[in-house]
């Protein structure tokens, strides 16, 4: 089993090409996969894919955070503390659920007036699409792609991309523009900057502060899953 020895050893010992192909790999994943598989998507199924894709797409969406942890585990030999997991406490809890309350109350006062400023439009379709989908399913869609988000752009894009530029904001920086940008295939580029990219810049603050990927899971999941079950009364 990796040890805190070894995450030490892989970012102060010169013997780096023995990880650096497995970390370029889980990079990418991290990175690209999820605009990739929307991309992909579109392409194969238009706008709406049917209800079974749909289930699928976000079980692979699943599988590309299960991939980047099991390419910590057994290839970069690392723990999952190098990517933020430690034992939850009532901290953890307490400030994801307080980002969570943050990011449903208090972040659209930015957010709102910057999407009118841009002039963001065609929002209508896309969260009608989600409107129509299953309570239970948009509920699985919030909690996993919570922690599957915040797995690969907090816990592995910020750890891994400071260890290599030497920077810890730097590296988190990198990161945040990253998921900004991985929103664009889905909700256009006005979007993603009027509302995505201040969402990640206030996970990206969270994980900073705690480095606790609990904490900024439970306040990505809590705040889709309330923002997803509220939408039929949004559309109605």
């Amino acid at each position: 089993m990796p040890t805190e020895r070894s995450c030490s050893a892989w970012l102060l010992d010169d013997d780096v090409p023995s990880v650096a192909l497995p970390t370029v790999a889980a990079l990418s994943l991290a990175l690209a996969g999820p605009p990739m598989l929307v991309v992909a998507s579109h392409r194969v199924f238009g706008d709406t894919p049917p209800p079974g894709a749909q289930v699928v797409l976000q079980l692979v969406f699943c599988g590309l955070a299960v991939a980047v942890v099991c390419i910590v585990l057994w290839l970069e030999r690392l723990p999952l503390s190098s990517i933020g997991v430690r034992r939850p406490t009532a901290v953890t809890v307490a400030s994801g659920l307080a980002v969570a309350a943050a990011t449903l109350y208090v972040l659209p006062l930015l957010t709102r007036p910057l999407i009118g400023a841009l002039h963001v439009r065609g929002l209508d379709a896309r969260t009608a699409a989600l409107a129509a989908l299953p309570a239970w399913f948009r509920l699985f869609i919030g909690v996993t792609s919570g922690a599957v988000e915040e797995t690969l752009y907090r816990g592995y894009a910020i750890e891994r991309l400071s260890a290599i530029c030497g920077s810890r904001w730097f590296g988190a920086a990198v990161a945040t523009i990253a998921f900004g940008l991985a929103h664009v295939p889905y909700w256009g580029i006005r979007f993603s900057l009027a509302a995505d990219l201040p969402f990640g810049i206030l996970m990206t603050l969270l994980y900073l502060w705690r480095r606790d990927l609990a904490a900024n899971a439970i306040a990505h999941a809590a705040a889709l899953v309330v923002g997803l079950l509220s939408l039929p009364r949004a559309a109605a």
